[in-house]
């Protein structure tokens, strides 16, 4: 049976959201903002696929090992 063109953009955007979400997962180095322009998408595209994934929201402030480089600079 043949795939309806709503099944297809159903389908493509589950496969991208998935990759979203992997990404926002497993690099948390990386900054919303630069996601964004990686994946040339908006903020509440990335707000949805937290949402549809239940993926929580991340640490703020200093990243970890960023004193010590900040330390070792000045030094």
């Amino acid at each position: 049976m043949q795939m309806s063109l709503k099944d297809t953009l159903r389908m493509a955007r589950l496969e991208f959201d998935t990759r979203l979400a992997e990404v926002l997962i497993g690099r948390l180095d990386l900054p919303y903002h630069e996601i964004e322009k990686e994946f040339g998408i908006s903020e509440t595209v990335i707000c949805r696929v937290k949402k549809q994934f239940s993926i929580g929201e991340r640490k703020r402030g200093p990243k970890p090992g960023r004193l010590k480089k900040v330390q070792k600079q000045a030094v």
